[in-house]
């Protein structure tokens, strides 16, 4: 029994350390006003197919240090188009967007890197420094002590990893019933491990789903004009709420041009597509 934990403690370590490795190291050097230094690029880009990533990477870091942050910012978005995305270039992208004075393109960019690192200590600190900045303030419901648990289990490991563990463990308890079946020795403790394995699994498998569906229909956005009037229909003249830049909205619905949105505190209406950008 002992072997079977340590074999599933092993195989549960090695996928945390996959989620972990998705984060990618700071430099040393932090920046004043509530905002993190700048973060070296990970390895996610193919450096066989791009030669040249990390020397604009370091020149883009380069600028930023040197404070000119529109430069940084026009070089890290570049890097974006041609290379593709890691949460450490939408970090940057979004410290220099702040350093800019978009606030709005700050937070779009620093929700997105935390879609691919949520467990990223400096992404979620940044975060709720520039939610501070913004003109709306909202100040959600209380949560119980189950719900906290659920929500902190849930943004523990990235879905994608929580599908790996699934899959390592099914294939542990199919070896697991394999050998209990055709072995007589230590059934009983067997089966116990199985019964354990399952629920694990059962588990895992619930929270995967909820955390899929939630992904599929939790479609969020970001205001990037200074401001926006919602009203009560497409092109309607009723005005329903006003919402600023950097407002993170729930998207439910879509007629043409329009989406309806939703506030953090309940308060829906429908806004222009072009005013915003989807996270």
């Amino acid at each position: 029994m002992k072997r079977y934990a340590r074999l599933f403690l092993l195989i549960f370590t090695v996928s945390l350390n996959l989620s972990a490795n998705e984060s990618p190291q700071e430099e040393n050097a932090s920046l004043s006003g509530g905002i993190q230094g700048q973060k070296t690029e990970n390895s996610s880009f193919d450096t066989r197919q791009i030669p040249d990533r990390r020397e604009l990477f370091a020149e883009a870091n380069r600028l930023y240090s040197e404070r000119d942050f529109d430069s940084a910012l026009v070089l890290y978005m570049q890097i974006l188009e041609h290379y593709g995305k890691n949460s450490a270039l939408l970090y940057n992208i979004s410290n220099s967007a702040f350093r800019n004075g978009e606030i709005g393109k700050a937070i779009l960019f620093l929700e997105r890197a935390k879609n691919l690192s949520p467990r990223d200590r400096d992404i979620t600190t940044n975060l709720n420094f520039l939610r501070r900045q913004t003109v709306d303030k909202f100040v959600g419901g209380q949560e119980n002590f189950l719900q906290q648990i659920w929500n902190a289990f849930q943004s523990l490991i990235p879905l994608e990893t929580q599908m790996i563990i699934i899959l390592l463990l099914s294939a542990l308890t199919v070896l697991l019933l394999g050998f209990t079946l055709f072995s007589a020795k230590r059934r009983t403790l067997k089966i116990y491990a199985i019964m354990f394995l399952f629920l694990i699994i059962l588990i895992l498998g619930i929270s995967a789903i909820v955390k899929h569906n939630s992904q599929k229909t939790n479609v969020r956005a970001v205001i990037m004009a200074e401001s926006v009037n919602a009203v009560n229909e497409p092109r309607g003249n009723t005005l329903i709420f006003t919402a600023h830049e950097g407002t993170v909205l729930r998207i439910a619905d879509r007629s043409g041009d329009w989406y309806f949105v939703s506030l953090p505190n309940g308060v829906s209406g429908w806004i222009e597509a072009k005013f915003v950008e989807i996270i």
